[in-house]
């Protein structure tokens, strides 16, 4: 449920979509990226992160989750010497940043993925994501290796795939 709930709602409240579909070669250069652990942080052609909506999200979600015991504890809290509350609130605002920034990473990487998935439905709608994205890497760098250029490395990969079935 919560997964569908950031795919379909929150994801893209974040960030900003082409309505131009990823071309072949800019897929199996995502999918490359994916397959060998590089960061995919503005290399997805046609997704845009919004960090004003970033940020407004993250505001909220810190709010939601602060307010409560902050309301629940207020007798506590107001008895607290101002210097150590000085010290809590540096501590929160780098608690703050850091979720922000994990919270970032994430949520491109989790884009990245929906893209490139969107686009392989696309380009090669006969073959499971899960099962193909990786022997299509290989088949992918065995191309690049031997110099095949342009429209070429779709019918190369296509080829490859079709005699691995």
């Amino acid at each position: 449920m919560f997964e569908r709930l950031m795919d379909e709602t929150i994801l893209p409240f974040l960030f900003r979509e082409s309505k131009h579909p990823m071309r072949f070669n800019e897929l199996m250069q995502a999918n490359k990226m994916l397959v060998d652990h590089i960061p995919l942080e503005g290399r997805i052609p046609g997704v845009k992160l919004r960090l004003s909506r970033l940020y407004l999200f993250m505001i909220i979600v810190w709010n939601l989750a602060l307010l409560p015991p902050a309301l629940l504890f207020h007798k506590v809290l107001a008895k607290i010497d101002c210097h150590v509350m000085i010290v809590a609130a540096v501590f929160f605002t780098l608690l703050f940043f850091g979720v922000l920034s994990i919270f970032r990473s994430w949520a491109i990487e989790r884009m990245a993925l929906n893209q490139i998935k969107k686009a392989w439905k696309l380009h090669l709608p006969y073959y499971d994501f899960d099962t193909y994205h990786t022997k299509v890497a290989k088949f992918y760098t065995d191309a690049l290796e031997r110099g095949v250029t342009g429209a070429n490395v779709e019918m190369y990969i296509m080829n490859a795939l079709s005699l691995e079935k």
